[in-house]
């Protein structure tokens, strides 16, 4: 059996538990897109925007990545998240990723399937 302050350290370890599972799932529900900042050309390599327009071009490439424009800014979709999205020219999205530059050019990477929505 248990005595008074092993009880109380119960307690508060259930109490502490129950409140990181209700904020991860607030922080689930919320998305990373609330943490992010707008898209523009002068955002800095590494950092986490937020992206929203109409696809232009898809390009296929090897391995199953996806090459899109969203709004003239070029987003890449890796391999693991093109599988598991569809992204379609004329279609309006909301994307969230991190900046990077590639070949000269700024682009978003994309790393989750849930940071792109339809919109």
């Amino acid at each position: 059996m248990l005595d008074l302050p092993e009880k109380r350290a119960l307690i508060i370890l259930i109490g502490i538990s129950t409140l990181l599972l209700l904020v991860h799932a607030g922080l689930d529900h919320v998305g990373s897109a609330a943490f992010a900042t707008p898209w523009s050309p002068d955002v800095e390599d590494g950092t986490f925007v937020l992206l929203r327009g109409e696809v232009g071009n898809v390009r296929a490439l090897s391995g199953g990545h996806l090459l899109a424009e969203v709004n003239g800014t070029r987003v890449f979709l890796p391999a693991g998240v093109a599988a598991r999205v569809e992204v379609k020219e004329g279609t309006f999205v909301q994307v969230a990723g991190t900046v990077q530059t590639y070949q000269g050019k700024k682009e978003v990477v994309v790393r989750s399937a849930s940071d792109l929505t339809l919109i």
